[in-house]
């Protein structure tokens, strides 16, 4: 089989055959360094999280468990064989729209964290 080439990548059809990437990495030294990364990462594990982790992630934590009761409140009517009632109907298209919001504003708030401290790199390279 003819290897397929453009102008950054060369594929051939058998796996014992190199794949040459425009960057010059090799599948090696990449499965190397994730084995190294997830030896790391189980040795964190034991570590205590630090505070700085814990307060990244509560706003993550809490739109997780606004998803899981909004998810058990619509199981449970849907459980129950009754059809919702005009003000449950409400209650849960209330629910759905802050979760929305609140998943909508953590996300703003990560993009803007992250431009911020790209701009501060830019600014320091």
């Amino acid at each position: 089989m003819e290897p397929i080439t453009s102008s950054s990548t060369t594929v051939r059809h058998t796996v014992q055959e190199p794949m040459d990437i425009a960057y010059g990495a090799t599948l090696a030294e990449d499965a190397e360094a994730f084995e190294a990364s997830m030896a790391l990462a189980e040795r964190r594990l034991s570590e205590p999280v630090s505070e700085i982790a814990k307060a990244a992630f509560e706003p993550l934590n809490y739109i997780n468990q606004e998803a899981k009761s909004l998810s058990d409140y619509a199981s449970s009517a849907v459980a129950s064989g009754n059809e919702l009632t005009p003000a449950e109907i409400v209650n849960l298209t209330v629910q759905s729209h802050k979760f929305l919001f609140h998943s909508q504003l953590t996300a703003n708030v990560a993009n803007r964290s992250a431009e911020g401290i790209q701009q501060l790199f830019r600014q320091q390279g």
